[in-house]
């Protein structure tokens, strides 16, 4: 008996585009720098160290919606010697990003975050962290904590890691 095999048609994906993001930053010693996650502050101390706020879950989605519509990275629009971004809040820079993905006719489904440090825990604020991203991004966005079980200059809380996927789809 011959088989017959149907190909699927796959043009129904030909617009889907998965952007990857990545942000590391050493966390500071400083009692007073603050430690923003995705817009929100989840400790009053000891915050990641940048020319920004160094909010890392902002930056990492950042460059995920800006890699999945081919405009480059984050380096190439906020370059760390521009005094403008010096300590400005991140989530200025991720709506600039959000506004060129949309602007080169796409929009975003979904995003999946996660976010990689030792200390602080933040289990706490993740529901919020999660939300606050996705309000500004008009589209469900996932955060999740790993702990860096003590290896490394992460596990030693010498920095914080985040990674960020996004699934998006080109509308014109």
């Amino acid at each position: 008996m011959d088989r017959v095999v149907v190909s699927p048609d796959l043009s129904i994906f030909s617009g889907l585009r998965i952007g990857s993001g990545f942000d590391i930053h050493p966390l500071s010693s400083d009692p007073k720098r603050r430690f923003i996650l995705g817009g929100i502050e989840v400790c009053d101390s000891n915050g990641p160290l940048g020319h920004s706020d160094a909010d890392v879950v902002c930056h990492a989605l950042s460059d995920a919606i800006l890699g999945s519509a081919a405009l480059g990275g984050l380096g190439d629009h906020f370059k760390d010697t521009d005094e403008r971004w010096r300590d400005k809040d991140s989530i200025e820079m991720l709506v600039f990003c959000h506004q060129m993905f949309v602007k080169a006719g796409h929009r975003l489904i979904n995003a999946d975050v996660t976010v990689v440090l030792q200390e602080p825990r933040i289990s706490t604020f993740l529901s919020l962290i999660s939300s606050n991203m996705s309000r500004v991004l008009g589209a469900q966005v996932s955060v999740k904590a790993k702990s860096a079980e003590k290896i490394g200059s992460l596990g030693s809380g010498q920095a914080v890691v985040c990674f960020a996927t996004t699934l998006g789809y080109k509308t014109s």
